[in-house]
């Protein structure tokens, strides 16, 4: 196996590692460092490329690799294990390694210097640094700025996923916070990383006191929760990149007072979830203890908005039974578990022989609050001449719509939320990056408090009528747009017992259908 690790401030080294045979320990005094030795020899088809032995006897062989900077200053690049590896060295410098053997008497260590007389740049010739360079042939760098007409080029999660679960950004969500114009270079050559900022920088809230206290500046904009805009003049001459491994993940690495465009907090170290020739996409833990998501891409991109290619608008049949007749395709979100062909509980007020199943499951977080069901249209709904939809619903008695689920485990934004006794059918612009804003939502409670109707235990046909629905289409909350009106539906969601708690509960749907 052969793998490449570099460092920074001694510009770079590529560590290799061929692991061979591993003998068992003998029984013995503790070992000294003059009882450790091994050789070192380019080999023959390289001489930056160093083949180091283990001579020691009866031991298990650990190795170490350091660039030395200076007299008091050096860096780890790397470890392997084995009684013979290898380890190309890509540029001149000077190096250091060390073994440390292990047998059942104890454990010491001894150490060589290496040289390295030539630069290599072969060595660095991997689809890693080529891709965020531009490669050895770049001699300027390769620049990347946020790819801000793509959704979630900002993001934010919880540390124990590896996906922006709380937060996708919209396309060019914040254009003027300072972090759009930012641009960041990054060159093979001496690994140098340039940030060049315009005057300005996006500061997470968490972090505007470290910022401070790092850079200086003077706030343009106190944008509250979204972050600050900080004006201030930022000095790269020591910045550098690397990038390493650590437990199969690949990171990149800054060093010197470098930080990454948008600043979130002191972190050097960026998780690679994606790095192509064409896309980074990187992770990060900020002041605030969570993750924190970037996405960019090369500048000559990344400023052009996509075209949008849109579905037709069309007039057609929509109808599923959930159980053998269907020409949409439901899918679930979050936990919801949803089972098609569902032998009917009660045929008295439904002969349906199969339904579907709608089971609400105690999940936290976004997989418990949000639970749907819902289908994605290959066309855009003409709602001006068919606007209702009808479904067979039935609730089951023993479902529990009292019982709240604590603040503490809902949205920030809510409080104690109980189940609800309702059904809502929501009709969403699948490319709205805040869908929510401008959906259409009809729905119906089976519970009327003030009648004391109670529909549960029974199965009844709920209509939803599009035809007195009006939307925030304009998204300046002014709900005053007619959803009849709107040519931006392609998307369709059945939501049963609301949203935003964890409470559990089962119901049954059948014949849903787009009238005539």
């Amino acid at each position: 196996m052969k793998k490449y690790i570099y460092s920074f401030l001694s510009l770079v080294v590529l560590l290799g590692m061929t692991a061979c045979t591993e003998d068992k320990p003998d029984v013995g005094p503790a070992p000294t460092s003059d009882d450790v030795t091994f050789t070192m020899q380019p080999t023959s088809d390289n001489p930056n490329i160093i083949q180091f032995t283990n001579t020691t006897p009866g031991s298990i062989a650990y190795w170490n690799y350091y660039s030395v900077i200076n007299d008091t200053t050096e860096e780890a690049t790397g470890n392997d294990k084995g009684d013979i590896v290898t380890a190309p060295f890509a540029l001149a410098g000077n190096y250091r390694v060390t073994l440390t053997i292990v047998s059942k008497g104890g454990q010491a260590t001894s150490e060589k210097a290496i040289v390295i007389e030539n630069t290599d740049f072969s060595l660095l010739d991997t689809p890693d640094f080529n891709n965020l360079t531009g490669g050895i042939d770049s001699i300027n760098g390769k620049v990347w700025k946020f790819e801000r007409f793509v959704i979630a080029h900002n993001g934010l999660g919880p540390v124990e996923t590896q996906t922006p679960d709380w937060w996708k950004s919209a396309k060019n969500q914040k254009p003027t916070l300072g972090h759009y114009d930012d641009e960041l270079t990054f060159n093979l050559y001496n690994f140098k990383y340039d940030l060049n900022n315009n005057g300005d920088s996006h500061v997470l809230p968490a972090a505007k006191d470290l910022f401070m206290a790092n850079y200086g500046g003077t706030v343009k904009i106190d944008a509250g929760g979204d972050g600050f805009n900080i004006a201030t003049d930022l000095t790269t001459t020591d910045w550098k990149w690397a990038i390493t491994e650590k437990d199969g993940k690949k990171f990149l690495e800054l060093k010197g007072d470098a930080f990454l465009s948008w600043y979130v907090g002191d972190s050097k170290e960026f998780e690679i979830i994606e790095l192509t020739a064409e896309h980074l996409y990187l992770r990060t833990i900020g002041a605030d203890g969570n993750a924190w998501y970037y996405g960019f891409a090369p500048k000559a991109i990344a400023d052009v908005e996509p075209p949008i290619i849109e579905k037709p608008l069309e007039v057609k049949d929509i109808y599923d039974n959930f159980a053998d007749s269907s020409n949409i395709t439901f899918v679930t979100d979050a936990d919801l578990d949803f089972t098609v062909g569902f032998p009917n509980i009660d045929v008295s007020g439904n002969d349906a022989e199969n339904v579907g199943r709608y089971v609400r499951t105690e999940s936290e977080g976004d997989a418990g609050w949000w639970q749907n069901y819902q289908a994605e249209l290959p066309f855009r709904l003409d709602l001006s001449t068919r606007n209702v939809f009808k479904m067979k619903i039935y609730f089951l008695p023993s479902n529990d719509y009292t019982t709240a689920t604590p603040a503490a485990s809902t949205p920030d934004w809510l409080g104690d939320v109980a189940m609800s006794s309702s059904v809502a059918l929501r009709l969403e612009n699948s490319l709205d990056e805040e869908a929510w804003r401008t959906r259409a939502e009809s729905s119906y409670n089976i519970i009327d408090q003030s009648t004391g109707r109670d529909e549960s235990g029974e199965w009844i046909e709920v209509t939803f009528d599009f035809k007195t629905v009006n939307t925030d289409a304009n998204k300046d909350w002014s709900y005053s747009v007619p959803a009849i009106n709107n040519t931006f539906y392609d998307k369709i969601i059945i939501q049963i017992g609301g949203e935003g708690h964890t409470r559990p509960g089962t119901f049954y749907i059948s014949d849903f259908r787009l009238e005539q």
